[in-house]
């Protein structure tokens, strides 16, 4: 769509150069839609400038949707500041910046179909996620999506890198059936390269985890980021956003 540019600005790493690979394929995806000028990848760490990115975009209009899980400090802080929106931008230009992609609703519909085609037979469901050892105890988008997807499972529980409930203690409780663990984790960097997989080797000596791995790579992601900038189809290449055939609950998942 001439006119109008699409920027999704992720975490990467300066450890890892390809910690943004998912977001990567992901925009040659949105790409290939038609639906935008241009898509581009800006990376907080381990890439050129996210404003060098920004302003690499030549449309008068730019949708920024930042990949992360949470609405918090990087979404509200450090992704402005990284694009230098600080009344910069001349005034014939337009770039808003929309929610991420994790707290939508629907990211509780990928979940479920990344889990039923990797452990369809998992009773139990754990799902893994950063946390913050500054601010414990808040509420996250990962006990939302466990909430929406109560009733496709015997038991959904949570668990934290940075504060409790701790992977250890939360499989702990979901131990006596297959138990199906993923990562919300929109990135490749250390948490998924280093800290889940040593967390889950050191407690699957039973034999009853099941690895989804992370939610990175599920094509239901671009539909959200459709979503985010208001272009949102029931499907983007396929890929409903909806409760997959064969689960319990077979309602839309809507915003």
């Amino acid at each position: 769509m001439p006119g109008r540019d699409l920027l999704l600005v992720a975490h990467g790493s300066d450890r890892f150069i390809d910690a943004g690979a998912p977001v990567e394929a992901h925009a040659a995806a949105l790409r290939a839609t038609g639906l935008f000028g241009r898509v581009a990848v800006a990376l907080l760490a381990g890439g050129p400038p996210p404003a060098e990115i920004l302003a690499s975009c030549p449309g008068p209009r730019v949708d920024v949707v930042p990949f992360f899980m949470e609405a918090g400090w990087f979404t509200a802080v450090a992704v402005p500041r990284a694009l230098q929106l600080d009344g910069q931008v001349p005034p014939e230009r337009s770039v808003r910046i929309v929610e991420p992609v994790g707290t939508h609703p629907a990211l509780a519909a990928v979940i479920a179909a990344r889990v039923a085609r990797h452990a369809p037979e998992a009773r139990r469901l754990l799902l893994i996620g950063h946390g913050s050892a500054r601010r414990p105890g808040r509420r996250l988008a990962l006990h939302d999506h466990a909430d929406r997807l109560a009733s496709l499972f015997e038991r959904v529980e949570v668990a934290l890198l940075e504060e409790p409930p701790f992977v250890p203690d939360a499989l702990a409780r979901l131990r006596g059936a297959p138990v199906a663990t993923l990562g919300l984790f929109l990135g490749a960097g250390g948490h998924v390269r280093e800290d889940v997989p040593a967390l889950l080797a050191a407690a699957a000596a039973d034999g009853a985890l099941r690895d989804c791995g992370t939610i990175a790579e599920e094509p239901g992601l671009r539909s959200i980021v459709l979503d985010r900038v208001g272009l949102a189809t029931d499907r983007v290449a396929g890929v409903p956003l909806e409760w997959p055939a064969g689960t319990p609950n077979t309602r839309r998942m809507e915003e």
